[in-house]
């Protein structure tokens, strides 16, 4: 028998949340609620035990765990339609009805969500599809609810309506430029903050920065941290770990954004802030069109208030600024990879490698146990191998914990492989790919010198000697560097009066070497000029 602690089993994470997210609607917080219901679900891949053959003990299990989780969706959406997102459940809820054609209250919730959105002749059609479906297939009538809501519909009742009441007020600006007379909606408290992350190493230096710029900050200004550092140095988790210690400090909500700055598509701040709202409670009806129409509503709601805003994986100040609360006492932190410079008025926050010592800190937490002294030579060896870069000592921890293999295979494992980057990946814990991400953003020609560089014996050099063998302008070649710098693919080593000495991370090095060799072995998908640079 496998004795499996229940907190590393999913459906005890999803009890415990379906039950927060039950207690949070008895509580009347349906912001908090529809966060605990939407992590519940979130830990569902397909059906239950879907790849195992079960006789009559998991076919019964299975059913009741199905049963836990259509339970969850219903309350789930039945929330959203309480906050007034009935547009974005229609689509939802018509999968549903298509999977589930006998299950009647998702079709009473579409029946309000499409009536809801303007759409009654539909909502309609939705309960006569229904009832021809039951007379036909089982011979019964709809039940009380569907045939009272059909009944609500037919007479346009006023209970289909979102209830909104009268406990709080906001001026929302009109898209059109204009101001809207005030509106009342119910307040919520959003509390989106991912989970704490497992095996959080201390980094007491940074992270008493961070908090001492939130717990402290000058009084003329909104609080706002900018956390930049190299691609899987642990940016989010500093981040996600610092909002939660101060989630006391923040009582009327925390709001979490990924911006996507490290994609090809980087949110649009108009989107986020329609979700910002909408978490705050603003029924959808009342968002402002216009992107000023929501930073007005947004910093009308946050004024009055303490709220804790997460950015994550910022593309550029531009993007971040109207996100930002306008004033004191709610606050933010912001993590980029680079171009928050911009954010003048934010404390910026370089996060550095950790210790080797941390490092192993982390890759026990990921194990799962305590380290014998053996054991903690080869820790440390394999904390080096991965350059001290959190992101792969995650992903060696969680192949670790995946094969039970001995750390000394692993280090081993890690000095010989000809790809190193190859044994840094882990479920969706991949330095590569968090790599090439950022390398898309460079230039042709910034690209064309990281791979140069990456050639050179040592991976220690000055511009001066780059551009010697360049037999190019040192001037060019130190902007380039800068860039490079401000990306992370290029660390300052030293610096004195009359040059400064550059160096790669470990890892970024080999995956600089990887680019020349898919240049070389697929020259009909490189750059222009790239031939000409090797």
């Amino acid at each position: 028998m496998l004795a499996v602690p229940p907190e590393h089993i999913d459906s005890h994470h999803f009890d415990r949340l379906m039950g927060e997210g039950q207690a949070a609607l008895s509580a009347d917080d349906p912001g908090t609620a529809a966060d605990r219901l939407a992590q519940a679900l979130s830990l569902w891949r397909g059906p239950a035990l879907a790849d195992v053959t079960a006789g009559s003990l998991l076919s019964a299990y299975a059913t009741a765990l199905e049963e836990s989780r259509l339970r969850a969706l219903e309350l789930r959406v039945d929330v959203d339609l309480r906050l007034g997102r009935h547009r974005k459940a229609i689509s939802e809820l018509k999968t549903l009805v298509g999977d589930y054609p006998l299950h009647e209250e998702f079709h009473v919730q579409l029946m309000l969500a499409l009536h809801r959105s303007g759409r009654r002749p539909e909502a309609l059609d939705v309960y006569q599809r229904l009832r021809g479906l039951l007379v036909e297939e089982l011979g019964v009538e709809p039940s009380g609810k569907a045939q009272a809501t059909h009944q609500a519909l037919l007479s346009s009742e006023d209970t289909l309506e979102v209830p909104i009441p009268p406990t709080a007020t906001i001026t929302v600006a009109g898209g059109g430029g204009g101001e809207r007379s005030q509106d009342e909606w119910r307040p919520v408290a959003p509390a989106q903050l991912p989970p704490d992350m497992v095996g959080f190493t201390s980094r007491s230096g940074a992270l008493d920065k961070l908090l001492g710029a939130l717990v402290e900050p000058r009084a003329d200004s909104t609080p706002v941290v900018a956390i930049g550092g190299m691609p899987g140095v642990g940016k989010t988790v500093l981040a996600v770990h610092a909002a939660h210690t101060l989630r006391q400090s923040y009582p009327d909500g925390q709001l979490f954004a990924q911006l996507g700055g490290s994609t090809s598509k980087p949110a649009d701040p108009a989107d986020i802030l329609g979700d910002f709202l909408t978490a705050a409670g603003v029924p959808e009806d009342r968002i402002p069109v216009s992107l000023d129409g929501r930073i007005g509503a947004f910093r009308t709601w946050t004024a009055q208030r303490q709220v804790l805003i997460v950015l994550d994986d910022a593309a550029s100040a531009a993007q971040v600024q109207p996100l930002l609360p306008g004033c004191p006492p709610s606050a933010a932190i912001v993590t980029g990879r680079a171009g928050l410079g911009g954010l003048a008025s934010a404390v910026h926050l370089q996060l550095d490698l950790p210790s080797t010592a941390d490092g192993v800190e982390l890759l026990q937490s990921m194990i799962g146990r305590t380290l014998t002294g053996g054991e903690t030579r080869a820790a440390e060896l394999i904390v080096q191998l991965c350059g001290n870069l959190p992101l792969a000592i995650r992903a060696v921890g969680g192949r670790l914990s995946a094969t039970r293999w001995p750390l000394k295979k692993i280090a081993e494992r890690l000095i010989g492989a000809t790809r190193r980057l190859d044994e840094v990946i882990f479920a969706d814990m991949d330095v590569r790919d968090r790599l090439l991400a950022s390398y898309r953003r460079l230039s042709e020609e910034e690209r064309h010198l990281l791979r140069l560089l990456s050639l050179l014996p040592s991976p220690v050099f000055t511009a001066h000697g780059v551009a010697k063998l360049l037999q190019s302008d040192s001037e060019m070649v130190d902007g380039l560097l800068l860039h490079l710098v401000e990306n992370h693919f290029v660390r300052v080593l030293a610096q004195n009066a009359d040059e400064i000495v550059y160096t790669f991370h470990e890892l970024v090095r080999f995956f600089a070497q990887e680019q020349v060799e898919r240049e070389l072995s697929y020259p009909e998908e490189s750059e222009e000029g790239t031939m000409e640079l090797l």
